[in-house]
């Protein structure tokens, strides 16, 4: 997991409450592919949440966003390709 989102949304995936939201179990880690790859490139403003598309590689993003939803009993499934991180950028 990228060192900023572990900092941020934990390592058991349960966020820091009031401040950064859990992954486990979230709307974002388990719903459409396509909301959580827009979330993780551009960011969600007025929140603490940074935008890591200019930060991060389409292999690199696509690894990140595998993880959040296969990780802490999220089991979606979902490989997320670099190519569709190319296609929402």
């Amino acid at each position: 997991m990228a060192p900023t989102a572990l900092a941020c949304h934990q390592a058991n995936g349960e966020g820091l409450p009031g401040t950064f939201p859990a992954l486990k179990g979230s709307k974002i880690a388990t719903g459409p592919v396509d909301a959580h790859l827009n979330i993780v490139l551009h960011g969600k403003p007025a929140t603490a949440m940074a935008a890591f598309g200019p930060q991060l590689t389409d292999s690199e993003l696509a690894a990140v966003i595998t993880y959040e939803r296969n990780a802490w009993d999220n089991n979606t499934g979902d490989i997320v390709q670099p190519s569709q991180v190319k296609a929402a950028r």
